[in-house]
């Protein structure tokens, strides 16, 4: 009798027939492969994770959409384990809000540097960076306009603002105290209210579109405002 290819070597296709015994190696070829176990983030990079899904739901659902179950649920974790990198989890908004402030400024700070001898520079890079990609993306501008919402019934909210306003316009200052022209008959406060104003709403404008209010144009209308205001 002639003996099929598939009686010859059973292994080949598959196949074991009775009383045939699988070598060592092709049991073990047969065992199912292990997932390689994921590898732990560390504590900074997953609550960095965790601020920037709270900035996008923020953004996408404003203060009211952006719950911990929701912020959770986006994120793929549990409720629970919000308390492994937050003092409060019930309060994530108010400690997003915080953090943000603080990044925002000290990137402004890094950005300007030295305000050295053309403070007409210095001012630049300063509309530079709030336009930059990091800060003036979608997510951000639209969180952003979130926790203005926030700050006006919440007065945790309000002294953070309140705080980070106080640092943005010192920074505007000192460099601005630097123009040639800054000697005006209008207090430089009130001179660096209708900067921030008009810096304000530009990113508003940015934000609702970038094709009619692009980037570029942005920092020269804010270029434009400043040389308006402090040239003679």
């Amino acid at each position: 009798m002639r003996l099929s290819p598939e009686a010859i070597e059973p292994e080949v296709y598959g196949l074991r027939l009775p009383g045939t015994r699988m070598t060592e190696a092709a049991a073990i070829s047969e065992r199912p492969l292990r997932k390689p176990r994921a590898k732990r983030q560390p504590p900074t990079v997953r609550r960095q994770d965790l601020l920037a899904i709270t900035v996008s739901c923020l953004a996408r659902l404003g203060p009211r959409g952006a719950t911990g179950r929701e912020i959770c649920r986006q994120a793929g974790v549990s409720h629970g384990l919000l308390r492994h990198y937050f003092q409060k989890p019930d309060n994530l908004l108010f400690e997003t809000y915080e953090l943000l402030c603080d990044q925002l400024i000290t990137h402004l700070e890094e950005e300007v540097g030295e305000i050295g001898p053309d403070p007409w520079a210095a001012l630049s890079r300063f509309f530079s960076a709030a336009f930059s990609k990091e800060w003036a993306s979608a997510d951000v501008i639209g969180a952003w306009m979130a926790f203005w919402q926030l700050a006006r019934g919440r007065e945790d909210f309000a002294v953070v603002s309140a705080r980070f306003n106080a640092r943005q316009r010192a920074l505007m200052e000192r460099i601005i105290r630097q123009l040639p022209g800054a000697d005006q008959p209008v207090p430089i406060a009130d001179s660096i209210a209708i900067l921030s104003a008009v810096l304000d709403g530009l990113w508003i404008e940015f934000y609702l579109s970038e094709e009619r209010t692009p980037k570029d144009r942005c920092i020269a209308l804010c270029e434009v405002t400043a040389k308006r205001l402090f040239c003679a």
